[in-house]
């Protein structure tokens, strides 16, 4: 069996026994902060929604207390020429401004829950933001637990399997290095200084040699005649 092979099943064995031991509560706080995130994102499409209404009621109240004053002023304008006139703008007045309480309720009901939601995203952001925190932290902690555990499984120890693998593909680097001859020079100019300083230290290495094996001339004796 492929050496990576035996190690990628020595390792997941020890995965899957850590993980029995372990609910994987990585994977259920990452559902938990997906259902916020969702939830977030479809409160501030309803707030956006709620924003739009506000405008078109805003606008609305505007457009009324424009047609409250008109009536008004027509009212007024025609009380002494033409009675009847008068009193159906009068009556259109009254109309508008009670249009007009009417959307200054559904405006005011809009704007609380608009200011509800806005704090309710508020407090759901900063939760997010803790329990992301808290997620990178607690998995970061376990998966040491879990390493830790493995490296204290003897045999299978995964560091000592993983250096096991690099120590084989170095040898079979240096094997394979080992087969092919050394490069040819390609410098003859270079080769020519390099085989010249050679011969010469041989050259040296042998007289130093022979000066070592030549035995010395005799000295004659000092009370030897002539």
């Amino acid at each position: 069996m492929n050496s990576l092979k035996r190690l990628f099943i020595s390792l997941k064995s020890q995965v899957d026994v850590i993980v029995d031991d372990f609910e994987n509560h990585e994977a259920v706080a990452g559902v938990a902060i997906k259902e916020l995130e969702e939830w977030r994102g479809k409160t501030r499409i309803h707030q956006h929604r709620l924003q739009t209404l506000i405008g078109q009621f805003e606008a609305n109240l505007a457009e009324l207390h424009k047609e409250a004053d008109t009536w008004a002023a027509r009212a007024v304008k025609t009380k002494e020429t033409d009675q009847p006139k008068a009193l159906e703008c009068v009556k259109r007045m009254v109309s508008a401004q009670q249009q007009i309480k009417t959307l200054e309720t559904q405006l005011q009901n809009a704007q609380s829950q608009h200011a509800q939601l806005a704090a309710d995203l508020n407090t759901v952001q900063t939760r997010l933001q803790t329990l992301n925190t808290q997620k990178a932290v607690f998995a970061a902690r376990q998966n040491r637990l879990h390493l830790q555990t493995a490296l204290k499984s003897g045999d299978s120890n995964p560091l000592a399997e993983a250096q096991k693998v690099f120590n084989r593909w170095e040898e079979a680097i240096t094997g394979a290095e080992c087969g092919y001859p050394d490069p040819i020079s390609q410098d003859p100019f270079a080769d020519a200084f390099a085989q010249a300083e050679e011969t010469l230290e041989l050259n040296r290495i042998l007289a130093a040699l022979a000066a070592q094996t030549t035995p010395s001339a005799p000295k004659a004796d000092a009370g030897q005649e002539h």
